[in-house]
């Protein structure tokens, strides 16, 4: 088989620019139904001193590019993203969080700057002092882990009946892995010497 140098270039600058590409906007957690408008399950009330943590899973660093919720109530809450250690929330600080006054369902939060690693994470909800509303179910089927606290003791929700309270997370473009940068650099490397020899034999 005869190499063809250029045509393998190409093909690995192609490879690392997909690797890149791969996780623009795409969907790393959903636990609406088909239909947000028709949300189905139970409400879970949000008030001072009960909060909801909704797990998700990111298989490589990226960074939020929109949070979708069916939290629904007068009042602030605080939304954000803890790290998952574990089964239940631990009480580790927020990596990041925005406030949110008097929000109304299936409204589309859209932060700057929320980069993560891969790993396990919690979406949480904290409602502040008077705050009197919930976060809706999307189904009334098991779509997902999460998790409620009473007191600041954490509870897991495994209920046969209860889906996931609604939300959906997107993600931005990967951050690029090694492994990217290292499909590039060859590329660029093989087109370069490629296109040398051509050169000198017009000179």
């Amino acid at each position: 088989m005869k190499f063809n140098m250029p045509h393998l270039a190409a093909a690995l600058l192609l490879c690392g620019l997909a690797t890149q590409a791969s996780a623009s906007g795409s969907v790393v957690f959903d636990s609406y139904g088909p239909d947000i408008d028709m949300l189905e399950g139970w409400p879970t009330p949000l008030f001072a001193g009960q909060d909801i943590a909704v797990a998700f899973e990111l298989g490589s660093a990226t960074s939020i590019e929109s949070i979708l919720t069916a939290i629904d109530g007068i009042g602030g809450v605080t939304l954000g993203i803890v790290a998952r250690n574990g089964a239940l929330p631990d009480g580790s600080g927020w990596l990041y969080s925005t406030h949110l006054a008097d929000p109304v369902a299936s409204t589309t939060v859209t932060p700057t700057g929320w980069a993560l690693a891969a790993g396990s994470y919690w979406l949480m909800a904290v409602a502040d002092a008077g705050f009197s509303g919930q976060w809706q179910s999307g189904t009334d089927s098991p779509n997902g882990s999460w998790a409620y606290s009473s007191g600041g003791a954490w509870t897991a929700v495994d209920s046969p009946f209860t889906g996931a309270p609604a939300t959906r997370i997107s993600v931005t473009s990967a951050v690029p892995e090694p492994a990217s940068y290292a499909l590039l650099l060859a590329g660029g490397l093989l087109l370069a010497a490629a296109r040398r020899p051509s050169r000198n034999r017009q000179e």
